[in-house]
């Protein structure tokens, strides 16, 4: 019984000594922040084509960015696919300039 006495008055005694003052921790550096590596296709195959003209022309709003997320392809490709979409007459252009281009579907009644 007197050990654990003397353990129960030692364990009170470091508690206060740390909180009066001690020896800060060294700061370790951060690794700093990583992006997550893409890995979008830089080639269009048969099943990103099919893909490209069954569901893009449904989208509400269709950009540059927008096909790249969805269909996993690189911006070149997707500007290209734009232009494909545009001149078979599947997607409307609403804006168009040297930094972005925004398109939406093509309904019937429009034309």
């Amino acid at each position: 019984m007197p050990a654990k006495k003397a353990a129960s008055k030692a364990a009170p005694k470091k508690a206060g000594g740390a909180s009066k003052g001690g020896k800060a921790k060294k700061k370790k550096w951060s690794k700093g922040k990583t992006r997550e590596q893409l890995n979008n296709a830089v080639m269009w195959d048969k099943n990103l084509v099919d893909k490209l003209e069954r569901e893009v022309p449904k989208y509400k709003v269709i950009t540059v960015s927008v096909i790249s997320e969805r269909l996993k392809v690189n911006g070149s490709l997707a500007r290209v696919a734009l232009n494909h979409l545009s001149n078979k007459g599947l997607i409307k252009e609403v804006s168009f300039n040297s930094k972005i281009r925004v398109y939406t579907r093509a309904t019937g009644s429009d034309e």
